[in-house]
């Protein structure tokens, strides 16, 4: 039996990289008792999704996005942005309040 090879919509793992590293910043940055460094899961994420993304797209396994994949990505963009927000508020307030 043949299997097909899953393919994936342009920038899926860049998006998976930075929505896997957030949980990682923020756990790192609890270790250490400072939200200044909530964003490093976030910039650790990101070049590995990018990596990730450069070796499927050699495989042939990215496709372009399909009718209501963009939307989705812009959601998901949004949300991060605006956990990303929330985190930098909290942290303002946090230390402003201390």
């Amino acid at each position: 039996m043949k299997t097909e090879k899953k393919t994936y919509p342009k920038g899926y793992f860049i998006i998976m990289g930075m929505l896997l590293g957030l949980p990682f910043g923020i756990a790192f940055s609890l270790a250490i008792g400072s939200f200044a460094f909530v964003g490093t899961g976030m910039a650790i994420g990101l070049p590995i999704g990018i990596a990730l993304e450069e070796k499927y797209k050699k495989e042939g396994r990215i496709r372009v996005d399909q009718p209501g994949e963009r939307q989705v990505k812009q959601k998901i963009l949004l949300l991060i942005l605006g956990i990303t927000l929330a985190l930098v508020v909290i942290t303002i307030s946090y230390l402003k309040y201390k």
